[in-house]
């Protein structure tokens, strides 16, 4: 019978929880941002014009459309509700375990009464700023707010500065 004493186990077991527990911050590290030609964006929040043409709308997260315990993803719109192109710099940021994760970063001339989509999949915290030469704004979503219910935040370049909004339906979640 082979004998292991008490501090060679727990060097072999805290080493074999570090090695897998690395594999799983890589994976949460490494989200993907895919383009797709799918509507993303169910509901839309107020401030978004009507009339406003989504040039791309961008896929965040591993997980797809169907998957029963993510929840509802978010929509995010970052739209330009002026009459001019407008130079729009776009920032979405996961927060994981110690530190924000840069996933999106992207400088765009938005023409006037166009909008941006992003759907996020994987629930998680999540920090969306929009800044152009003269305005910023920023709004941040937490883990909780990926449940059965459907929304839509939204960053609109307005004259005045960058209007923040958000849509949600109020359904009751559980069994």
């Amino acid at each position: 019978m082979v004998r292991i004493d008490r501090r060679t186990f727990l060097g072999v077991a805290g080493a074999s929880v570090l090695g897998a527990g690395s594999g799983c911050l890589d994976r949460a590290a490494v989200v993907p941002l895919r383009e797709t030609t799918l509507d993303g964006v169910g509901v839309v929040p107020l401030n978004v014009p009507e009339d406003a043409n989504t040039v791309t709308t961008q896929v965040v997260g591993h997980r797809g459309p169907d998957d029963a315990f993510s929840g509802e993803a978010i929509g995010v719109i970052v739209a330009n509700g002026t009459t001019a192109t407008a130079e729009v710099t776009i920032s979405i940021e996961r927060r994981d375990l110690f530190s924000w994760t840069s996933l999106y970063e992207g400088h765009l001339g938005l023409a006037a009464n166009t909008r941006v989509d992003f759907v996020l999949r994987d629930p998680a915290t999540y920090r969306i700023r929009v800044s152009t030469p003269d305005a910023s704004g920023e709004t941040k979503l937490s883990k909780s707010e990926f449940d059965c219910n459907e929304k839509a935040f939204s960053l609109v370049v307005t004259d005045e500065g960058v209007d923040q909004s958000s849509l949600s339906t109020t359904m009751g979640c559980g069994p």
